[in-house]
Formats: structure tokens, sequence, C-alpha cells
């Protein structure tokens, strides 16, 4: 895995579920997706909702659609967390264009990434490393799989596809009663270096033709991943403005 992006987003630190603390920065074409932990249900839905909300906008005819987002997350991530999710986000990244704005982009593509926190035994990160390695190669899921070392140790990353296939209603089978799609799954699997437990990030997305550009966008994120407590912010650094932001997903 090779390549650069911006990391522009400040970072994203994983909650007291995952000790000790997992720091690591996303892209700004990342938007977090509220997991709820730490949240009251009242405070969680309305967190959802303003989710739902900028990605969609206030229109009052996208309000069926606002509420179906709503639901749909809702249902998702309370899996994630229970699955050790500690980071959901979804990626909107524009393809072609240039950098000033001055060309629009080709394209949009679209991915998610998902960080969780696993326990799993382990004596000592390179070890583990190889064993999670000969693992998934063993699972006979296919895919490509590769040992790699990170500014946090050794890790594992893992490149699969997938394709889904569903029944459309009201079509007999055949091209015109069913829709198929197919996924490209980028994991990178990194054992800490103290305890165990099992950082796993995983970025996944139905444009496989970008699947080279979402390679290079997770390898940033993991070379930005750090174990530990964070060090304290130096004298100066700006405070979080008062007011929320403009919508992230406006200029898309």
């Amino acid at each position: 895995m090779s390549g650069h992006t911006d990391t522009a987003a400040p970072e994203t630190e994983a909650t007291d579920s995952a000790p000790p603390a997992v720091r690591f920065q996303v892209q700004r074409e990342f938007h977090a997706v509220p997991l709820g932990m730490g949240a009251d249900e009242v405070t969680f839905d309305a967190q959802l909702r303003r989710f739902a909300r900028d990605y969609w906008g206030a229109d009052e005819d996208l309000e069926p659609l606002r509420k179906l987002t709503t639901a749909m997350y809702a249902a998702n991530t309370e899996n994630l967390v229970e699955g050790g999710a500690v980071y959901n986000a979804l990626g909107v990244f524009p393809i072609g264009g240039t950098a000033d704005d001055s060309e629009p982009p080709e394209r949009i593509s679209r991915a998610t990434l998902t960080v969780s926190v696993r326990d799993l035994l382990n004596p000592d990160p390179h070890f583990t490393a190889t064993g999670i390695a000969e693992a998934l190669d063993k699972a006979g899921d296919g895919g490509e799989i590769q040992l790699i070392s990170l500014p946090a140790g050794p890790a594992v990353v893992r490149v699969a596809g997938s394709r889904a296939l569903w029944e459309l209603p009201g079509g007999e089978a055949g091209e015109e009663g069913e829709l198929e799609r197919f996924f490209v799954r980028i994991e990178v699997w990194v054992p800490f270096p103290g305890e165990d437990r099992l950082l796993l990030l995983c970025l996944s997305t139905a444009d496989v033709e970008d699947l080279f550009h979402y390679q290079a966008v997770l390898a940033d994120i993991a070379d930005t991943v750090a174990f530990g407590e964070a060090e304290a912010p130096t004298a100066g650094a700006e405070a979080a403005p008062a007011s929320p932001p403009p919508s992230p997903f406006g200029s898309y």
C-alpha cells in the first residue's frame, strides 16, 4: 500500500472501551457517523437525525429519505458497537478535477470506513501479525494478504472483493429481475503493542474502479495510528468553534 492524501481532519480517539487510547487521523473527506457510545437514546437519535439532515439537506420533500437514513444507521451502528467499533464514517471523494476547483470533479466516489477494537491473545505483536496473516490465508476467502510494518508496529493488509445479488420485487429470474453489485474491502490489522487487543481498520466501497485510490487513502490513515495516551495540547492551541460547522456534504 502506498500513496498520499491530505490528512486535514483532526485526530480521532477511541473511547474508554479500548484502553489504552488509540489515535489516528482521517482525511477531510470522511464524515463521522454517530455511534451513540456514552449517549442516551434521545441524544443518539438527535445525532443521527442531524447526520441525515447534513447528508440530504433540509428540503421538506426529502424527509422520507432522512427518516430512512436515520433508521438504517441506527440499526447498523448497534451491530457495529457490539462488534467493537470505535469509529465509523462515510467518505465522499471527488475524483478528477483540479485542486483549485477550476475544473470540477469528473465524478464522486463513496466508501465506508470502520475502525474497531477486538480482544485477541497477543503474546507479541510480530508473532500475532504473522498468525493473523496465516489465519486469513487458511480461511480461504480469497484476496491478497501481506505483512507490513507501520510506525505503530507490525500489521497485516488484506484486500478482497465480493459480489452481492438481489432479486428485485416483481421481476422474474434473469437480468431484469436482479441487481448485481461488486464490492472491494481493504483491511489493516494492527496488534496492540502491549495488551491482548487488536485494531482493525476496514474500508469498503462499491466503486471498485477506485481500488488504488482507496488503498492509498487507508495507507495514509494506517501510518497515523498511535497507541497510548495523547500528549497534552501545546500552549496557544485554537479552541473548537462554539457553533457547528456548515454541512460537510454541501459541496458534493
